[in-house]
């Protein structure tokens, strides 16, 4: 029998988590939008108003916007067993506005969807570890923290740099373009070179992969030169530097 877990908000982040986890779980959508709720009643969740909404002893999930967490938790009733929180910036002393047994703050990301999410978590004590970690391998893969101050910068690499490889996604596929390949040819070797790469990052440490498919004068070093250049690197960490701050 599946158990039931209670994701608060509809938005994308709300909707990947619940679609990841709806074949494991009895999936309910809970908000304050009843259209954008109706929705979702057709797609075969669940749902429930704030309003309508005891949160006594159930494993929830909040995925709403961190600006939101005291209206929301003005609208609850009783204590949750699990409390789940993918609030960025939100540490576990704002989070007890809502009360739970334990807490844990995580930041997946919309690859949670198809069950591929990376996602970092830290918990607030040890009530229901081992139930807490099922839950997040459910979509993805989870990885523990070792404490608290570290979230910002795993949130970073999980929860946001998925969006910088996808503009690099975009980049290499109108590149193609450009070059004179069609725009589907071009989008379909990004994607499988995007796995390609993954297998590699699996096996290799990255400076091992650049190093190996360099060969001297050779087409790729005179790439790597360009990037380099540029500063890629450099750009790259301001931008995780930024989404950590």
């Amino acid at each position: 029998m599946k158990a039931d877990l209670y994701i608060l908000a509809n938005g994308a982040m709300a909707q990947a988590l619940a679609y990841g986890l709806k074949d494991s779980y009895n999936i309910y959508i809970v908000g304050r939008n009843l259209e954008k709720l109706q929705i979702l009643e057709k797609e075969g969740f669940k749902t429930l108003l704030y309003k309508d909404f005891n949160i006594e002893n159930k494993n929830i999930i909040l995925a709403f916007k961190p600006y939101a967490l005291e209206s929301v938790a003005a609208n609850l009733k009783g204590k949750a067993k699990i409390l789940i929180s993918v609030l960025a910036n939100t540490d576990f002393d704002k989070l007890r506005l809502i009360q739970a047994q334990n807490y844990a703050r995580i930041m997946p990301n919309t690859a949670a969807k198809y069950k591929a999410s990376t996602t970092p978590y830290v918990l607030k004590n040890s009530n229901f570890k081992d139930e807490i970690i099922e839950i997040l391998n459910t979509f993805g893969k989870a990885y523990a923290l070792n404490e608290e101050k570290q979230m910002n910068a795993a949130m970073a690499i999980s929860g946001c740099a998925p969006a910088f490889l996808a503009l690099v996604a975009e980049s290499i596929a109108n590149a193609g373009v450009y070059e004179g390949l069609s725009k589907e040819l071009s989008l379909n070797l990004t994607r499988s070179l995007f796995k390609s790469a993954a297998t590699l990052l699996e096996n290799e440490h990255p400076a091992i992969i650049k190093e190996n498919i360099c060969s001297p004068a050779g087409v790729t070093i005179k790439g790597i030169k360009v990037l380099e250049q540029k500063g890629i690197r450099g750009t790259f960490f301001e931008a995780l530097n930024a989404s950590a701050t």
